[in-house]
């Protein structure tokens, strides 16, 4: 079963994440941030659900122009079965239902994840970069 994400899920959904190969937990994954996340983009959050518990994630937002996507990933016990092809399918469809036609993911060159969206039908970009800055919470910058 596939479903909105919760805030209840949050303590289920960090240990899934954290054993995760390739995967970051950030500051920004901290339960505030999970909230404020929820709040703003719960539409494209799901999991899936199987009696041993949440089998599976994808979290996504847009800002009206791209949608962005976060933290797939998929129980080991639950790989291979298309469960992360069907989270991925579920969620690129409520981006596309608001109106967005592209989408992109941020992922580690070296994440073994890389062939499994290249599968689906994702395209490695070698033309675009990506550049961050750290912020403060108070709004001033970071090193």
């Amino acid at each position: 079963m596939i479903r909105c994400m919760k805030l209840e899920d949050y303590p289920r959904l960090i240990s899934l994440w954290s054993g995760f190969p390739g995967n970051a937990i950030t500051e920004a994954d901290g339960p505030e941030g999970f909230s404020r996340f929820l709040e703003a983009n719960g539409a494209f959050c799901l999991v899936a659900e199987d009696r041993a518990g949440i089998s599976g994630s994808v979290m996504a937002g847009h800002d009206t122009r791209r949608g962005y996507v976060y933290h797939l990933a998929v129980r080991s016990d639950c790989q291979g079965a298309g469960l992360g092809r069907s989270l991925m399918e579920a969620v690129e469809k409520s981006l596309a239902e608001v109106g967005i036609e592209k989408i992109h993911l941020f992922i580690y060159t070296d994440n073994p994840a890389r062939a499994f969206y290249e599968r689906i039908g994702w395209v490695w970009r070698n033309d675009i970069g990506v550049m961050s800055r750290t912020l403060d919470r108070g709004g001033g910058r970071r090193g």
